[in-house]
């Protein structure tokens, strides 16, 4: 976790020293750059202030900093990311002339370059803060012969990565409780993320996610900003929020052949916290496999033969990648993948693009969302 943080910090700091060495520097004069210096190691600092203000200010004074702080990171992502494709171009013209004695299209001037890329980050953290306000349902159907006789189908809403906190709040819930209140599911299952912050004066939250409920219950896993922010307190708003909390655990829903299992999120070996065995393997060996096996784990990564074990699985954490199709990119090679439905052999993997954000309140081309997945009996 330390060198985690380390990492982080590092990045920061070179993603600030490189926006003020390339993008801000060569197009203004010394007072410019002493205003463009202070508001950036303001930006840098911003994490800690915000931080410090939801662990120990009013739910307010948290809000507005960590808004702040959070969306001056992601405009920053756009600033680096833009400036550094310029830098690149601008090494492509002069490799053509230099060694091909080609002349492709000028470099515009430093001013100008750097009022396009500004304006260009502002559009694009813009429409990533858009993209984030509202949710898109998700549409699955499976067929299954595990179900009893009398039970023609099964809805199940599945949500994730909500990160309530000191950014995510009601207005998150709202949307849930509409999709939940519209399709009247049968099952609603979180697979982690639900908790990022300071919930000390967010007890109402729990109590709002509490109005759901189905009749076969609530079930939930643990994703790794639970254990980040403190476990205790996420422990203690998931079940307030009426979700039943499976850590290395099954629960057996009998009148419909039902097995869901859930695990601790691997994150948890770095607080030395965890509860149950985290090997895929061990822990779906204990679930039925006469019954529909559904296993909720936050990270969609999986033990070798695991897949056999299972009918369903519903995970989160990618948030689709967030910057699509970067974030693409480097997920698909971290996890099964970044987002959507996959079959695996016999077995199938759902992955959603999450409710909040964990990070910036931003999101290019990868819409929040929640799934509504029907389970109908093909005996029927």
């Amino acid at each position: 976790m330390r060198w985690f943080i380390l990492v982080f910090l590092t990045l920061f700091a070179l993603m600030h020293l490189y926006a003020y060495s390339r993008v801000f520097k060569p197009a203004l004069g010394k007072r410019g750059r002493w205003v463009i210096a202070l508001l950036l190691s303001f930006g840098f600092f911003s994490p800690f202030i915000w931080r410090y203000a939801d662990a120990n200010m009013n739910s307010h004074i948290a809000y507005i900093t960590a808004l702040g702080g959070l969306i001056w990171m992601g405009f920053l992502v756009y600033l680096v990311v833009l400036g550094l494709t310029l830098d690149l171009y601008k090494g492509v013209v002069y490799i053509s002339k230099k060694v091909f004695k080609i002349n492709p299209l000028p470099v515009p001037p430093t001013k100008a370059t750097t009022i396009t890329i500004l304006l260009l980050s502002i559009t694009l953290s813009a429409y990533s803060y858009y993209e984030t306000l509202n949710l898109k349902v998700e549409r699955y159907t499976l067929y299954t012969d595990k179900l009893p006789e009398n039970v023609q189908r099964l809805k199940v809403l599945h949500i994730s990565d909500i990160h309530l906190g000191p950014v995510m709040g009601m207005d998150k819930i709202r949307l849930v409780l509409e999709v939940y209140e519209r399709e009247k599911p049968d099952l609603v299952v979180s697979t982690g993320d639900l908790v990022d912050g300071n919930m000390r004066d967010k007890l109402h939250l729990a109590d709002a996610l509490s109005e759901m409920k189905p009749p076969l219950g609530k079930y939930a896993v643990l994703g790794n900003h639970e254990y980040y922010r403190g476990l205790e307190q996420a422990i203690e708003f998931t079940q307030r929020a009426g979700f039943r909390l499976l850590r290395g655990d099954l629960a057996q829903i009998r009148e419909v052949n039902l097995t869901v299992v859930g695990i601790d999120d691997d994150d948890c070996r770095f607080f030395k916290k965890c509860q149950g065995t985290l090997s895929d393997r061990e822990l779906l060996e204990k679930a039925n496999p006469n019954s529909f096996v559904l296993y909720l784990k936050h990270k969609p990564r999986l033990q070798e033969g695991a897949e056999k074990l299972f009918d369903l699985m519903l995970s989160g954490h990618t948030h689709g990648g967030v910057y699509y199709p970067v974030g693409k990119l480097i997920l698909t090679r971290l996890f099964i993948s970044d987002r959507g439905f996959h079959k695996l052999g016999d077995s199938y993997l759902y992955i959603s693009k999450g409710v909040g954000t964990g990070g910036p309140p931003m999101r290019l081309f990868s819409p929040p969302d929640v799934a509504i997945i029907e389970l109908v009996n093909k005996r029927k």
